[in-house]
């Protein structure tokens, strides 16, 4: 028995399939697309598929390869310079796991046309034919997509403006809201807003913080109400050196009114190293701030 198998189809067809993985992943993980690199990730997969039908390396060795073109495909659209080589291997299995959706709908699509034993020429013995075949990819991806919306929705973070002002300085920050932040000044009370610090020392002096930190006692204190704040996390403790600026300004999009908020706040702001905090942020801020 031969099979014929359409070249060009299949390759549109696994094309399509794999930019809408490629864009329904960039979505629930707030990423930025590039148009033109998702079309040259989604051109390997769909040239890739051809060439997995000639070669037969056997099953270990073709899963092998399957999981490499995977990952060549997601650093193709989402490895940067700024980010670590783990953050492109998460955008592969979350990949990975969308293709899987897309074809487990296909597949019950499939399994459901065949048990209403509608009169459709296309379902057969043989199988289905590639026509048949693409209207089911294009329904298990409008359904796939549709539920990342859904996710993606869930999932969206708060991100606000933070003017933090010393001294006649100020500086901009993009924070982001996180409830999981719970310090707070063991004295007054107030709310910790983390601040990258390489940004934050265009406004203060971080010998300053560095000092306290270490446990030497500097001579003045040259802002105000400065406070030595003990921070323990899952796996260590540290010590945070916070202080009241001159004046906090929250400014946030309320998408209901289309309008944006503008608030002063009375927080405490400590430096710190926050790495890849995401969604280009340089500042966590307590959820409980933003409720105004």
């Amino acid at each position: 028995m031969v099979t014929e198998v359409y070249a060009d189809l299949l390759f549109l067809i696994n094309f399509s399939m794999d930019y809408l993985c490629l864009y329904i992943c960039a979505r629930i993980l707030h990423r930025k697309m590039s148009l033109f690199k998702m079309v040259i990730a989604a051109a390997v997969g769909g040239v890739y598929s051809i060439i997995s039908l000639v070669l037969d390396l056997g099953g270990a060795i073709s899963l092998t390869i399957d999981i490499v073109v995977c990952i060549l495909m997601c650093a193709i659209v989402f490895a940067e310079k700024n980010r670590r080589v783990a953050s492109t291997l998460l955008c592969s299995f979350l990949f990975l796991g969308i293709s899987m959706m897309t074809g487990g709908a296909m597949t019950a699509i499939f399994n459901l046309l065949n048990r209403l034993d509608l009169p459709i020429d296309s379902i057969g013995e043989d199988g289905i034919s590639p026509y048949l075949f693409a209207i089911l990819a294009i329904i298990s991806a409008i359904i796939t997509l549709r539920g990342s919306d859904i996710l993606s929705r869930k999932s969206t973070v708060t991100t606000c403006t933070l003017k933090v002002k010393i001294k006649q300085k100020e500086a901009t920050f993009k924070a982001l809201s996180d409830s999981g932040n719970l310090a707070r000044d063991p004295l007054g009370g107030k709310p910790i807003i983390i601040v990258d610090r390489n940004l934050f020392s265009e406004i203060a002096d971080l010998s300053f913080f560095d000092e306290l930190a270490r446990g030497k006692t500097p001579q003045n204190l040259p802002y105000r109400n400065t406070r030595i704040i003990p921070i323990k996390t899952a796996v260590a403790s540290s010590l945070l050196v916070a202080i009241s600026p001159d004046k906090l300004i929250v400014e946030l999009y309320d998408s209901k009114k289309k309008q944006t908020l503008s608030a002063e706040i009375d927080a405490l702001v400590a430096p710190s190293e926050l790495g890849e905090v995401g969604e280009g942020c340089n500042a966590i801020i307590p959820a409980e701030i933003l409720k105004f």
